[in-house]
């Protein structure tokens, strides 16, 4: 049986690219297949239900343009966005509907409650949630030991981490307040404040991360981390290069470095979320560090589960066909596939996952 909270099937209709999906998803899921395909627009639903949660899905709706550019090719080819996650013993249901003014409303929203997943003999629950017409979802804040607030608890534990920003403004170099350690941000905006807790807490974790850094950046000694001297509420991400006492700050590591290291905090953290999303993050990073960044995410998926998209062969090379869904745009639309191990077995004895790809083996390639 899959750990509690898993995302173990998804089905979606009418969400961007994606006319009709039926996913099944195990612990570790890397998506593969060129620019265009759908990879991003699956990494953007779960964006979208973390601000369904919030009850910002007005918000989301107007800045994605409208209803219009959330129905696949619009409310003339598809008139409602249906969603349907299992995640035992839990259930999420939900259908979407556009308004005149481009707003969208539900048509309906329920989740359900199985008990036979953990051998409770109450059967099936069914809790009813908006009412149709409803601009935002009824989904409870988590906290109680409803069904509702259970099945809020594991959307608000789907996090997208996207640490591509690097810039001088990105929210990583900026000082953040001390005490913002419960978890890692998005971007990566507490990093500094987030290793501090580990450090304190659970230095084994701290230690491993440190070690992992200096294997792709072999000049990196440690972090620096002390309370800004002019506000002891805020703390700012430093460290100190091997052989020299001088102490540097984010702005001067490489682009690569600082997202290997915001990674690589995410995956070693002592206490992983219950699901990992990440879009590409191999951008910008050196070969070495792609492949230690297959070693982590293979290693975090015996603890959570991962969801990841890439273009990138050398990550690809890291994983089995059982990890892998293969997304091509055909028809007008995304198109979902896992790949079946046996239908490999002869080819990988002499090549790796990510150089059949390549030879375009596995279809995901352009054309």
């Amino acid at each position: 049986m899959p750990k509690l909270g898993y995302l173990n099937h998804l089905k979606l209709s009418g969400f961007r690219s994606i006319k009709e999906m039926d996913l099944p998803l195990g612990k570790l899921n890397v998506l593969i297949g060129p620019n265009g395909a759908g990879k991003s627009n699956f990494i953007n639903f779960f964006r979208f239900m973390n601000k369904l949660l919030q009850k910002d899905l007005q918000l989301y709706v107007a800045e994605q343009g409208g209803a219009d550019a959330i129905l696949h090719f619009g409310r003339k080819q598809t008139p409602l966005f249906e969603a349907n996650l299992r995640f035992d013993p839990n259930s999420y249901h939900c259908v979407l509907m556009p308004t005149n003014d481009g707003r969208m409303v539900f048509k309906s929203e329920s989740c359900r409650f199985y008990g036979q997943q953990i051998n409770y003999e109450g059967g099936i629950k069914h809790k009813t949630l908006a009412e149709p017409g409803s601009p935002e979802s009824g989904l409870p804040s988590p906290g109680n030991t409803s069904i509702a607030a259970h099945v809020a608890g594991y959307i608000q534990d789907w996090k997208v981490y996207h640490f591509h920003d690097t810039s001088q403004s990105a929210p990583v170099k900026q000082p953040c307040n001390i005490a913002d350690a419960g978890r890692l941000r998005e971007q990566g905006e507490n990093l500094a404040a987030f290793l501090n807790y580990i450090k304190k807490y659970s230095p084994n974790s701290y230690a491993r991360i440190i070690s992992t850094i200096q294997r792709a950046a072999p000049f990196f000694h440690d972090f620096i981390l002390e309370r800004e001297p002019h506000n002891e509420r805020q703390i700012r991400l430093r460290w100190k290069h091997k052989g020299n006492d001088a102490y540097f700050d984010a702005h001067s590591l490489s682009d690569g470095t600082l997202r290997f290291i915001c990674l690589t905090t995410l995956l070693l953290q002592p206490k992983l979320p219950s699901v990992i999303l990440l879009d590409e993050p191999e951008l910008g990073l050196h070969p070495y560090a792609i492949q230690l960044l297959g070693s982590m995410l293979r290693s975090a998926s015996e603890s959570t589960q991962i969801i990841v998209s890439t273009q990138s062969v050398t990550l690809a090379n890291e994983f089995e066909p059982d990890n892998v869904i293969v997304v091509e745009h055909k028809d007008n639309e995304s198109k979902f596939r896992r790949l079946e191990a046996k239908a490999f077995e002869s080819w990988l004895q002499d090549y790796r996952l990510g150089d059949l790809w390549e030879k375009n083996l596995l279809g995901g390639t352009p054309g």
